[in-house]
């Protein structure tokens, strides 16, 4: 009887890198198909034109800055994680599923918003997705990264201080952005997306930097030269 491992699927992550960037790139163009040229036939004061634009406009902001966001961590994950397997390959396209959906519930959300705050219910149904929505890849990510540090994907070089800490700060981000979207839905929809939103825009600082153990540095030449999009 045939023995399955997935360890015969371990691969280095140049290929999981290159599908990433297509994927998130292809996911960030998408929304500007729902920004729509003025018709002036239709619509002579131009600059009520333009402001029945600005919900697509923050919608596409926000799909943006979303997808933005998380593929700048992505790129950095290429860093530190050494090699993928089936398994991880799985994870990395949920993740990648999950983000790309993002800008979906984003402009029901902005056009909805105001009214929202006056007690609509499409308001709070609008936030509320939204918020499950942004909560979902964080969620995935940690699980990615549970995985490839259980499996020993990452580069053992790394110290377990380290390692323990990005842990740490992935776990409160998953927790705290399912906290929101549980909120959102429960008790108030203000408190709870105020909270994901929070925890998705602190991707904005940058990752911490990675730390090796004594003397297994890496050649900063050689990781400027080999370095590859994650």
């Amino acid at each position: 009887m045939a023995i399955t491992s997935s360890e015969g699927t371990e691969r280095t992550t140049d290929r999981l890198e290159a599908f990433s960037d297509a994927v998130l790139a292809i996911a960030i163009t998408v929304p500007v198909v729902e920004l729509h040229a003025i018709d002036i036939a239709h619509r002579p004061d131009l600059a009520a034109a333009y402001a029945g634009l600005i919900p697509d406009y923050i919608a596409y902001a926000l799909s943006v800055v979303v997808i933005g966001l998380y593929w700048a961590h992505s790129h950095f994950s290429g860093k530190i994680v050494e090699k993928t397997d089936h398994g991880f390959n799985l994870l990395s396209v949920l993740f990648l599923a999950l983000v790309s959906v993002t800008p979906l519930p984003a402009r029901p959300f902005v056009e909805h918003f105001r009214a929202g705050l006056d007690g609509d219910a499409n308001g709070r149904t609008a936030a509320v997705v939204y918020a499950a929505a942004l909560a979902a890849p964080s969620v995935a990510w940690l699980v990615r990264w549970l995985y490839a540090w259980r499996r020993h994907l990452l580069d053992d070089r790394l110290t377990d201080a380290y390692l323990h800490r990005v842990k740490i700060k992935y776990v409160a981000t998953a927790v705290l952005s399912t906290a929101g979207a549980v909120i959102a839905a429960l008790i108030d929809w203000r408190v709870g997306f105020g909270l994901t939103a929070l925890v998705t825009l602190a991707y904005f600082l940058p990752p911490s930097k990675p730390e090796y153990r004594e003397g297994q540095e890496p050649d900063h030449e050689l990781e400027d030269a080999g370095d590859k999009p994650a």
